[in-house]
Order: structure tokens, then C-alpha cells, then sequence
């Protein structure tokens, strides 16, 4: 695993981080890590893919993702500052990660209430996310995003069903008050290979 230095206005790895990191096997390709943070499931994704791209609206991240690659050697990455997929255009992806924020309304001031509140229920920005997906994956390609049920977590299950979208849940870790759950997105008509 890479070594991430934490710096002060940015996201650090938690749990959601280290559960996602569980996906990373899987990378291969053009990665895109949205909602990129201290950068670590990208960077840790760099080791298998051709090329990293990581994207976040804080700009203190951009920096912490490019100092955290350079400590790590890593060289095959690009960052963009950008409120989820909009600098991105038509771009797409062989895999996509994506730990967005889940907690309700906006907890904290600054950058770091960016990282947290995932819009007023908390699953706003994640339906945001999986709305692009399909403009943004290649053919085959796959998302892996963490769930919290926090939220109604039923709503975005609907919303995949309803982009026909399929999802399998990988894995997950209980907390007293939630549940963070690993799932995988694809286009079954669009993808040849077995769900993993």
C-alpha cells in the first residue's frame, strides 16, 4: 500500500477509504478515482493500470494527491479539479472509483464539509455519480462506489435499476449507527465478462 501523508483541509483515509481499497485489485486500464481525497485508492490503483485520473473539487486534494505521488514514485496520473464529472467531457473509463460524501446537510465549513455532506438526505452526490456512469464507462467497464445506509440506500438501488444498470455488493462493514457497503456497477448489456 502507498504512503499517504494527511495534510490539514483534505478528506484522510477512513473506513469508507479502506473498504473501497478492496476494489483496487480489480483496476486495469484508464482508472478514474472521483471524489479522489488524499488520492489513495488511485494511487494504490496506479501499481495496475495504464493511466490514473483524479478528480475533486477541493483544490487543497489536487495538491495532496500530487505530493502523495510524488513520495510514492508514481507517474502515470493526471488530476483535475472539478465538481464531479463536468471537466471531464465525454472522457470514459475501463474502471471507476468513487467514495462520495453520505453524510446529510453539510456538517462542517470549508473544504473539508465538501468531503462530508453528500447533499441534503446524503445520497444526492452518489446519485449524481451513478447518473454519469454510463456516459463515462467503456464498454465493460466498471464502477465501484461505497453506499452508506445513512441514507436511503433503497433509492439509489432504484435508480441503478432504473438507468438499467446492474449492481452486485462486494463487501461491507457495520458501525453502530450505519453500514458502508462496497458495490459494483456495470452495464450487463454492454458487458461480456462474468460479474466478479
Amino acid at each position: 500500500m502507498v504512503d499517504i501523508k494527511e495534510l490539514k483541509g483534505v478528506y484522510p483515509p477512513a473506513e469508507d477509504s479502506f473498504l473501497l481499497l478492496n476494489a483496487v485489485k480489480y483496476a486495469h486500464g484508464d482508472v478514474l478515482d472521483m471524489c479522489a481525497g488524499s488520492g489513495i485508492i488511485g494511487l494504490n490503483a496506479a501499481r495496475l493500470a495504464n493511466k490514473v485520473t483524479f478528480v475533486d473539487i477541493n483544490p487543497k486534494a489536487i495538491k495532496a494527491i500530487e505530493y502523495n505521488a510524488r513520495k510514492n514514485g508514481i507517474s502515470n496520473f493526471e488530476c483535475i479539479n472539478s465538481d464531479l464529472f463536468y471537466a471531464l467531457d465525454k472522457r470514459k473509463f475501463d474502471i471507476i472509483y468513487a467514495n462520495p460524501p453520505y453524510l446529510p446537510k453539510k456538517m462542517e465549513k470549508g473544504w473539508i464539509g465538501y468531503a462530508l455532506s453528500g447533499g441534503e438526505t446524503g445520497n444526492e452526490i452518489t446519485l449524481k455519480i451513478i447518473s454519469s456512469l454510463k456516459k463515462h464507462l467503456k464498454r465493460n467497464g466498471e464502477a465501484f462506489i461505497i453506499l452508506s445506509t445513512i441514507y436511503d440506500i433503497d433509492k439509489v438501488y432504484k435508480e441503478i435499476k432504473r438507468l438499467k444498470l446492474s449492481f452486485k455488493k462486494l463487501s461491507s462493514v457495520n458501525f453502530f449507527f450505519e453500514e458502508l457497503i462496497l458495490i459494483k456497477i456495470y452495464d450487463k448489456s454492454r458487458n461480456s465478462s462474468k460479474p466478479r
